[in-house]
Formats: C-alpha cells, structure tokens, sequence
C-alpha cells in the first residue's frame, strides 16, 4: 500500500513539474521525457566520487555508507522528487563520459560552473542552479600565524594538490613574481597534511571545504587572509534533459528558500562563506584566467 501511494504521489509530482515546464518552454522541450523516466524507475542515479574525500563525499566506515555535504543534498533533492537517491561511484575523470552515456542521471561531484563548457565535453551538457559558492583557503598551523594572505609566502614551503584551483594560483603568482613562492606540488593530500603539521611545510592552499575539514579534524591548523577565487558548483545532466534540470532547479530554489540548504552547510560549517562570497563570473577576466578544473584531492 505505502509502495503504491509513494508512486502516485511521485506521478503527481512528475505531472505538475511536465505542466509546468510545457507552460514556459517550447513545444520541443515539452518532447522532453528526462523527468518521467526517472520517476517512473523510481529513483535517481547520481555520479558521484567518494575518493574526493571530506567534507564533499566520502565513504563513512562507521555508517557503511557514503558521507559528506553533498550526499545530504543529494538525498534532499531526492526526498522532494519523492524517489530514492541512488549514488553510483564514478572516478571523477570519467564521470562526464559516464553521464554521456547515461549510465547516471546527473552529476553532483564537486563540478564548477562552466568547467564541462569546453573542449570535448562542449555543447554536451547543462549546468543546474548552483547549490555551494567555493573557494581557496590558505591553511597553516595555528602558531604560524604570521601568514596572512599569499604576500606573506614569498620564501614560504606551500604545498598545492596537483591541477588543482590552488596550484594555478600559486602557480600564477610565482610566474608573475618570479617563483617567489617554494611550492609543493602533490596528488597526495593527506601526505601534505602531514607535512603541514610536522613543520615540513609552512602553509597549504585549498578548497575551503576541504580546508575547513582539515581545522575539523586537526585542531592545530587555522584558516587565514580573504577567499580566493569564488565559484559556484553546480550539478550536471545531459543537454536534452531539461525537464530533470528544472525539476533539480526548482527543488535546489526551495531548499534555499526555505533554509534547507543553510541548514545542511551549517552542519558541516560551510555556511558562513555563503553569505559573502560572489561568483567568479563577476570578476575580472585576469582573474579568471587562472582558474582551472576541479582535480580529486587524492
């Protein structure tokens, strides 16, 4: 009885999202059955990389299950579809290629705005409304506290992961002030903690979530100086599924709206920055261009 009263709600949820869409979109997106296939199945495949690590998604070994911020947005866009969220573990490099190929649904992995808007991935996908504004973070030890923005690391150790958002801004400073920075480069994340802590390294630049993750869990590292480099994350499906992006729209809206986001990035300390943070499209072009894709932080 409860099985088929969840699907008839779930088909009444399905038809009013179709009405919706067939009143303001064009007859050929009215075509779209992205949503109702979906629904039908009765729940959504998500690409997701549990090697990206905390806060992000990871796998919970208390739980047995995945872990992170993003998973409980997952979950919540899911419960408001009225399906199951089913998150398929996809090696972050591949996940494009997998969405392609429907094999998953959606991404929702840690992908910044317009970072799949080029080379071979253009023209072959499209981006939901953002749920997270991230950034870089500097990262040091709290009785280093001399560093105070990247001016302050000229002669410094820094380590960066390699490709990584940190790594172009390092990367960039020390092309423009003549490698004032001794940088270290690496795809090994907690290595480089490691390092931070044992004085083999003076500082870090990171993703903010994976910088506030690191003071969680080591109480002797602080977050310095200003964000670096804002950008929106955002969820992906494929071109031609506009009915499941609107539907993804409209549930991310009303968890914003109605403080469900906040609530979930409250719980992993991630809300403050939101209230501040702009996106990189309203920076300058010289700022952006030393932006670079997300790389796994493993």
């Amino acid at each position: 009885m409860f099985k088929f009263a969840k699907k008839i709600a779930g088909f009444a949820i399905y038809t009013g999202l179709c009405l919706s869409v067939v009143s303001v979109t064009s007859p050929v997106f009215a075509e779209d059955s992205s949503l109702g296939i979906v629904m039908r199945r009765g729940h959504l495949r998500v690409g997701i990389d549990a090697a990206i690590g905390g806060p992000y998604m990871f796998w919970n070994a208390k739980t047995q299950f995945y872990d992170g911020f993003e998973l409980e947005i997952i979950q919540e866009i899911a419960a408001r579809l009225n399906i199951e969220p089913r998150p398929i573990n996809i090696p972050w490099t591949t996940q494009p290629e997998n969405l392609a190929s429907r094999q998953v649904d959606i991404l929702l992995s840690a992908r910044e705005e317009g970072a799949l808007e080029s080379g071979d991935n253009k023209g072959k996908f499209i981006e939901t409304t953002p749920y997270y504004r991230s950034s870089q973070r500097l990262l040091i030890r709290a009785d280093g506290t001399q560093i105070k923005s990247l001016r302050d690391m000229i002669g410094k150790r820094v380590g960066v992961v390699a490709n990584s958002g940190g790594a172009a801004i390092a990367e960039t400073y020390n092309k423009n002030r003549g490698n004032a920075i001794r940088l270290f480069s690496s795809r090994d994340l907690d290595r480089m903690v490691i390092q931070l802590r044992d004085r083999q390294l003076d500082a870090m630049i990171l993703d903010e979530p994976v910088a506030v993750w690191q003071v969680r869990n080591n109480p002797n590292f602080i977050i310095v100086g200003e964000p670096l480099i804002p950008i929106r994350l955002v969820a992906i499906v494929n071109k031609d599924d506009v009915s499941l992006k609107k539907a993804v729209d409209k549930t991310l809206t009303e968890m914003r709206q109605e403080g469900k986001l906040e609530q979930i990035l409250k719980r992993w300390n991630l809300w403050e920055s939101q209230k501040t943070l702009k996106s990189t499209k309203d920076l300058p072009v010289t700022v952006l261009a030393i932006i670079t894709p997300y790389s796994v932080y493993q």
